[in-house]
């Protein structure tokens, strides 16, 4: 618990933090790498723009299918595409598990409305590809399980759908975000058994995204 306090003071000091608002590091960074680059060749000058690379986002996750923390950046389509790549992390410290887990995610988010409702809430679906990396994690089943008996355990499908509450803090666009989010192995046991309810397989998570435009 003592644990879970400190991370989440520290991301208040970050967002909060006057100094860090008056020197934004984010922005000048921004800046710095999308500047125009200008190269003279003979009489000709090429101008050079690597904006297209840059991440318009930044997140912060508290759980949700991904890890005791997760954190990573993405983009911005006009059809409100949001694809986002993300890092989560889980171990004895931070989720009480008594395995280390990496997790490499791919989060294909999709706002449902083109404008948000009230001015500021818009809700959101879509689906993650999840990449676990620890020490009891297989593409194909070891060869002393039955076959078809376990689902493999390395890479997951995980469908989710929520919302998120969008404001701006001292001249950042934020949004707070929640997410109800399952794993494709409890959506086939649900499916093909009758000991998993609909219920039980959701897991909530909730983040912090920083927009860049």
């Amino acid at each position: 618990m003592k644990t879970n306090r400190f991370l989440l003071l520290g991301l208040l000091i970050l967002l909060y933090h006057p100094r860090l608002h008056a020197e934004d590091p984010v922005k000048g960074l921004r800046q710095k790498i999308t500047e125009e680059k200008k190269i003279v060749l003979k009489n000709d000058t090429v101008t050079i723009k690597p904006y297209w690379f840059m991440p318009t986002q930044f997140k912060v996750q508290y759980a949700g299918s991904i890890g005791f923390v997760s954190f990573g950046a993405g983009y911005d389509f006009r059809n409100g595409y949001q694809p986002t790549l993300l890092y989560g992390f889980l171990d004895n410290n931070f989720g009480g598990s008594n395995i280390t887990v990496h997790t490499i995610s791919l989060k294909n988010r999709f706002k449902l409305t083109q404008n948000p409702i009230l001015g500021c809430f818009t809700p959101i679906a879509g689906i993650s590809v999840n990449w676990g990396i620890t020490n009891n994690t297989f593409n194909r089943l070891p060869p002393h399980y039955p076959e078809n008996y376990y689902f493999q355990n390395k890479i997951h499908l995980s469908p989710f759908w929520g919302g998120e509450f969008n404001f701006s803090v001292a001249q950042k666009n934020l949004g707070v975000y929640f997410e109800f989010s399952t794993l494709d192995a409890y959506l086939l046991e649900y499916f093909r058994t009758d000991f998993v309810k609909l219920n039980k397989i959701w897991s909530l998570g909730m983040g912090i995204t920083l927009y860049l435009n």
